[in-house]
């Protein structure tokens, strides 16, 4: 019997303009213990854009996947599968409502950062860019991504701080130097000091993106 993805049975939230209406739609992930709204007033409410659509699909129980990101992948099984699977999902709904690949953004915040960041590792092409907000590619130490070089210059942007409890800084670095190896146009900022949150600067970073998408 094929187990049920708890993450397919939660709500997808939807913030700013409608789709149809939309400059371009950003799919918005959150981190674990935080719901989609934390997203809304964190995230969409201060980069102030009139012009975008915001998809927010909610985690089962507020968690992507049951452990830290830097575990082995299998002890984060089956939750990374699941959540892979609901972000097709989310992508490929927006996609059917004839938007362009070029202009969907990819964001997340810790654990969403982390499941954007492995998800679009797993589908490249010319996406219209990727927020990652405190997070980086999946697995523990050691572990080495191949990832086709289809970004075609792809503006990104990964952020941590030199403080983060949760998103060290070697791994935000070793996913800035895969996603630039494939092609990707990369900013990144080590934010000193700053407790596990979005900062004003890493706002406007992505305010920056998204106006260029």
């Amino acid at each position: 019997m094929t187990q049920t993805n708890p993450h397919l049975l939660e709500r997808v939230e939807h913030y700013g303009v409608p789709t149809r209406d939309a400059r371009a739609v950003v799919v918005l992930v959150h981190g674990r213990t935080i719901p989609p709204e934390y997203m809304n007033e964190h995230v969409v409410q201060p980069l102030g854009l009139s012009d975008i659509a915001y998809v927010a699909p909610a985690a089962s129980g507020n968690s992507w996947y049951p452990k830290g990101f830097l575990e082995p992948v299998e002890d984060n099984q089956p939750g990374i599968d699941n959540t892979m699977e609901l972000l097709q999902g989310v992508v490929d709904s927006v996609l059917a409502a004839e938007v362009s690949p070029r202009k969907i953004v990819w964001c997340g915040f810790s654990q969403g950062a982390c499941a954007v960041s492995q998800f679009v590792s797993l589908h490249p092409r010319r996406w219209g860019g990727l927020v990652a907000f405190t997070g980086g590619l999946i697995g523990p130490p050691g572990t080495e991504w191949k990832i086709e070089p289809l970004f075609e210059s792809m503006p990104t942007y990964f952020s941590t701080s030199d403080v983060d409890q949760f998103v060290p800084e070697f791994r935000v670095r070793e996913s800035v130097a895969i996603f630039k190896a494939a092609g990707a146009k990369v900013d990144f900022d080590l934010v000193i000091g700053r407790p596990h949150e979005i900062s004003d600067g890493e706002i406007v970073s992505a305010r920056e993106l998204l106006l260029s998408v």
